[in-house]
């Protein structure tokens, strides 16, 4: 019940905006991929593009994204193959020369010898675990998801230097390593203010974006603010300038000191403070 409510909540998104990562990183559309047999949500996604077939191809990108993403790192093995594997190590064993002890000399060379290449590869395979944790898990690489407590307020710095005010019962998303190819989004709920960076480029793919359960905001070198709540979402803009990007709807760009009110996928004007 409650996932079927969420679902309700953010299937009007406006995806065709989103980008391959954005996409990826969306928890709609992972369910898509993850689980074909849910059949309210693979008939959502298909519905979508029927009316979205330009953004076929970006689908499909992000499919295998998460695809190759998921697949583990090393094939699994079927139990003829293990069998035969053990068949070669217990043939191994049986044609191996008897071994002729050896002189005590020999036997403490051999000792430190065998002793020292043990430390070696253990060594090694610690630092090959570490890396691999680090290449995973490391901070260029996951996700970051900050939260609050009630009468809880938190400072986040991203990392194109913006920054966001997180306040009480919220939380937001990010990947935390943002290069050229990678695009500005984050992901909130509950409330919070945002002080964007002002970048040149202002195409599409550069813009900063803040995805909400009801609306994708875009903005460029902006101060504004934004109130998720059950029923709806208010944003209010302090300085430069966003769009508001609602399903089926043209974009809605917003002057300093406009507000509006998101609710059921429309927007209204809320008068001035």
């Amino acid at each position: 019940m409650a996932y079927t409510q969420q679902f309700y909540t953010v299937s009007h998104k406006p995806y065709s905006v989103y980008t391959v990562e954005e996409l990826a990183l969306d928890d709609l559309f992972v369910r898509w991929v993850q689980y074909p047999n849910d059949d309210e949500v693979v008939a959502y996604w298909q519905n979508w593009l029927d009316q979205n077939p330009d953004c076929a191809d970006k689908v499909e990108t992000a499919r295998q994204l998460i695809i190759e993403g998921s697949k583990p790192l090393l094939p699994a093995l079927s139990s003829d193959e293990i069998s035969s594997v053990w068949g070669r190590i217990r043939e191994s064993f049986q044609t191996m020369e008897d071994l002729r002890p050896l002189q005590p000399d020999v036997r403490a060379v051999v000792g430190w010898w065998y002793f020292i290449r043990t430390v070696a590869a253990a060594l090694g395979v610690v630092l090959l675990i570490g890396w691999a944790l680090w290449m995973q898990y490391g901070p260029n690489q996951s996700v970051s998801t900050v939260s609050t407590d009630a009468n809880q307020t938190r400072q986040i710095q991203l990392p194109d230097n913006s920054f966001i005010t997180l306040h009480a019962n919220s939380s937001v998303k990010y990947v935390r390593r943002w290069t050229d190819e990678t695009p500005r989004a984050v992901w909130l709920k509950g409330e919070a203010d945002f002080a964007v960076v002002h970048r040149n480029d202002t195409s599409s793919a550069r813009l900063f974006r803040v995805h909400t359960a009801d609306i994708t905001i875009e903005a460029v070198g902006t101060t504004f603010q934004v109130r998720e709540r059950p029923k709806s979402t208010c944003v209010a803009l302090t300085s430069g300038q966003i769009n508001l990007l609602l399903k089926h709807q043209d974009p809605i760009r917003l002057q300093p000191g406009d507000s509006f009110e998101i609710a059921t996928g429309s927007a209204k004007s809320l008068p001035n403070h």
